[in-house]
């Protein structure tokens, strides 16, 4: 039986006066590659970043590889529980999309940077690791390349050769094609579906509904801050009789796509 990689259960995320997040439970087991999708505003950034702690959720609790923290204990976490969100930290990564890279770094120069500065990798150790994740997302030959003579998918593609880098156990992609244009986008794609046929664990936050039909296992869809349905992508994507009006709105935006 998979080890759940990734639980969540009543988070609540508010912005001032707006819920983003509205008591969401959702889990990943290891393996699975889930994506979710859902109207712009409907939570689904928030969600992810509430996943690794980039936002801290209001309340709720969370599971990711192992450590559990319980959220909206008054005045923050305690050491203990920083040094969770640490280790935490250190077995996902993130996948953003704006990409992210440091501009006066090489290409190889941003991959190796965690290993470094966090894992303590000898540099020696670290080049080599480089090289090859370099090679795995087909830019060996841009090793040497800063970020601003690089296309938008070659960024996106040294962003997941960074988080490759770090070993994670899973990886978190936000909108990670969302800025490129068509063809950029394929490239992208084709590294997340090699890394999902090699048994990546991935949370996917995307409008990309051919990666989706492709790639997922399980499709989790939200609107308003809420998990409206939670089903494998056969389900999603065929027959949605047993979904009642749930079947209906997610008609209406695959139309919109």
């Amino acid at each position: 039986m998979s080890t759940i990689k990734v639980k969540a259960e009543g988070i609540v995320k508010t912005f001032g006066a707006t819920q983003v997040l509205d008591g969401v439970d959702i889990s990943v087991n290891g393996g699975e590659v889930v994506v979710v999708l859902g109207p712009s505003g409907s939570g689904k950034t928030t969600l992810l970043r509430s996943l690794n702690l980039l936002e801290t959720p209001d309340s709720g609790t969370l599971e990711v590889c192992g450590y559990r923290l319980d959220m909206g204990a008054r005045g923050g976490f305690d050491r203990a529980a920083r040094q969770r969100v640490a280790a935490l930290r250190r077995r996902t990564a993130m996948v953003f999309q704006s990409f992210n890279l440091f501009p006066h770094m090489t290409a190889l120069q941003n991959v190796i940077e965690g290993l470094i500065s966090v894992k303590k990798v000898p540099k020696a150790e670290a080049l080599a690791c480089g090289e090859a994740l370099l090679g795995q997302v087909g830019l060996a030959d841009k090793r040497d390349s800063y970020p601003a003579s690089l296309s938008g998918g070659q960024k996106q593609r040294v962003a997941i050769a960074r988080g490759l880098a770090m070993d994670p156990e899973v990886i978190f992609f936000d909108e990670p094609t969302s800025a490129l244009d068509p063809e950029l986008r394929d490239e992208v794609l084709g590294v997340m579906r090699k890394l999902a046929d090699d048994g990546m664990t991935m949370l996917v936050v995307t409008h990309e509904i051919r990666f989706a039909r492709e790639a997922a296992d399980r499709v989790i869809f939200m609107e308003n801050g809420r998990v409206l349905t939670d089903c494998a992508k056969e389900v999603f994507f065929g027959d949605r009789a047993g979904l009642a009006d749930i079947g209906e709105r997610i008609e209406r935006f695959l139309g919109r796509l």
